[in-house]
């Protein structure tokens, strides 16, 4: 059922691409998962596939004029609908947007498809408003609802939905986003996706005017830490709880931890030499420290890092998380 370019969650896809192909499409279905990690753009692929002109084996072309309608949002049998700049999905929102519309026959279209955006943001009002609709959808009328949250969402509403998990994507996946729909290089992309915890959204949240500033500091400790002088690893923690004024200091460094965590699997990754580095451009350096971290080392290694994001999660002092970091390794 996806275009060409969707990437990710091949389970998901090859069910919902079967579903189109033997005209089986659930009427309702809630697609819940992490933010960013591309349940709006499976649900607006999935729209394609239900109304494009030169769909192929359950895929939509994503080059005829439905599906570049579609795409901008000028196809009138697809109807998206989100809080926008408002707190809520309200109940007046979704009986103009949804309702009033959803018994008319396709205008154009096979199917007319309702994607709910955010339905997590929906008001009790509103999700109450839909149970009819969720409960006896019309035979041509698609809905589904995407949330982060889903347990925000009444159970009345999850019962009336055939629910798809969305996961994290692999950092692979990520940077196959960042570079092959967003044109970034290739480097950068690598380099966010390693910190970016499966999801494309936070990957471009990211602050592209500190990342390499934080990988470096990540950098200088675990280079630190391959030696046995303990002066140098705490030099390098003082370094790594050091941040401007304009940032947090509990959220610069749970960042540049991430990075070392990246790092640590690289170090992994370069010993077993079966896949690419996160980080490629420091291959020669980790190669030079990789006898430092044997497998035993770097679990433990693994271990530290991961409690020190947790220390910081409960307000833990920064400082204090950067140095036990530092003997840690």
């Amino acid at each position: 059922m996806v275009e060409p370019s969707t990437i990710g969650h091949p389970v998901i896809t090859g069910l919902l691409r079967q579903a189109v192909i033997r005209d089986r499409m659930p009427q309702t279905v809630l697609m819940a998962g992490p933010a960013g990690v591309g349940k709006f753009t499976t649900a607006l692929a999935l729209a394609k596939a239900l109304n494009c002109t030169g769909v192929v084996d359950g895929v939509a072309c994503g080059r005829c004029g439905v599906c570049e309608r579609i795409a901008r949002g000028q196809f009138s049998d697809v109807v998206v609908i989100n809080r926008g700049d408002l707190a809520s999905i309200s109940i007046k929102v979704v009986r103009e947007k949804v309702l009033a519309p959803i018994g008319y026959r396709p205008f154009e279209g096979r199917k007319r498809v309702f994607i709910v955006d955010g339905a997590d943001d929906l008001t009790w009002e509103a999700q109450d408003s839909l149970l009819k609709t969720l409960e006896e959808p019309p035979p041509a009328a698609v809905l589904i609802l995407i949330a982060t949250s889903p347990d925000a969402l009444k159970a009345t509403v999850l019962s009336r939905c055939r629910r798809l998990r969305f996961g994290n994507l692999t950092d692979a996946d990520v940077a196959r986003v960042l570079v092959e729909r967003l044109g970034m290089d290739p480097a950068s992309a690598r380099s966010r996706a390693a910190i970016a915890g499966g999801s494309v959204g936070q990957a471009l949240a990211i602050d592209g005017g500190t990342l390499e500033d934080d990988r470096e500091t990540a950098a200088a400790l675990l280079e630190a830490s391959a030696g046995t002088s303990l002066g140098p690893r705490l030099k390098a923690a003082a370094a790594l709880a050091t941040v401007e004024k304009k940032r947090r200091s509990r959220e610069a460094v749970s960042t540049r931890l991430a990075h070392l965590s990246s790092m640590l699997r690289d170090l992994g990754i370069s010993a077993a030499g079966d896949a690419p580095l996160a980080n490629q451009d420091m291959a020669d350096t980790l190669s030079r420290i990789a006898r430092a971290f044997p497998p035993d080392r770097l679990i433990q290694a693994f271990g530290v890092v991961a409690r020190a994001q947790n220390a910081l999660d409960r307000n833990a002092s920064a400082k204090i998380v950067a140095d036990w970091v530092a003997v840690g390794l």
